[in-house]
């Protein structure tokens, strides 16, 4: 449907809205779409319930949001609580609320800023976490960035550069227990580490600082360990 004909749904107390095409779609009360939707955008500040895929350029959710299906959107913010029990795909997708997918992340950045729980697996250019996270598949990015603020994990890590290390104390981001990423693997070209447990630790130049709890490294470059390493490696590139 063309953009200048798609109509606008408001619900400021309680409502449905059927499925279909929308230009806007704004929940301030409570509010349910009852099936899939292709919305320009969707702003969920009250409580929202979506019964269907969303398609969208943009979708923002400051109340409370539950998503029975996929989200597929070019910018997605969470700054509230939202539950999905599909995957998402965008190209912008930060979380400075509260956010559980089952399923799969992909998106050309993640941003984390509060507490996120992934079933699946993550695939951006370019992650960015200064929270809390659970990843229950691989974590796969060119750029990872972790500060952390809490106990953070993932099944296993692969990145070009990935940077572990702790938060800066924040006034409005406090420290959330015992701080530190567990993995099994982590493998990138850069990798450095701080508070970290891991079996195994794959890169071309490692650098392994405080804190960290390391079965084995393998390196390809150059390595900088500390005493929480228990055996490393250097392996020799194939002739």
């Amino acid at each position: 449907m063309a953009e200048a004909t798609r109509p606008n749904a408001k619900i400021a107390g309680v409502g449905d809205v059927s499925g279909g095409s929308y230009a806007e779609v704004s929940i301030a009360g409570a509010g349910t779409v009852l099936a899939d939707i292709d919305v320009t955008v969707l702003k969920i500040a009250g409580t929202g319930n979506i019964m269907g895929k969303v398609t969208a350029k943009a979708v923002t959710v400051s109340g409370n949001a539950s998503f029975a299906s996929d989200v597929q959107a070019n910018e997605f913010t969470v700054s509230g609580s939202s539950e999905i029990l599909g995957g998402v795909g965008a190209e912008n997708f930060k979380i400075a609320g509260v956010c559980t997918i089952n399923g799969s992340v992909n998106a050309q950045k993640l941003e984390i800023r509060g507490t996120t729980k992934i079933g699946g697996d993550v695939q951006a250019e370019k992650f960015d976490a200064q929270g809390v996270f659970s990843i229950g598949g691989l974590l796969n990015a060119g750029d990872i960035k972790v500060r952390l603020y809490g106990g953070c994990d993932a099944h296993d890590i692969g990145g070009e550069r990935i940077d572990v290390a702790l938060g800066k104390p924040w006034p409005f981001l406090p420290f959330f227990g015992e701080r530190n990423l567990t993995a099994d693997t982590i493998e990138g070209d850069v990798v450095i580490l701080e508070n970290t447990r891991a079996k195994t630790v794959r890169g071309g130049d490692v650098r392994i600082g405080n804190g960290c709890e390391i079965d084995l490294v393998e390196y390809t470059g150059t390595f900088v360990g500390s005493n929480g390493v228990k055996a490393s490696r250097k392996i020799e590139p194939a002739a």
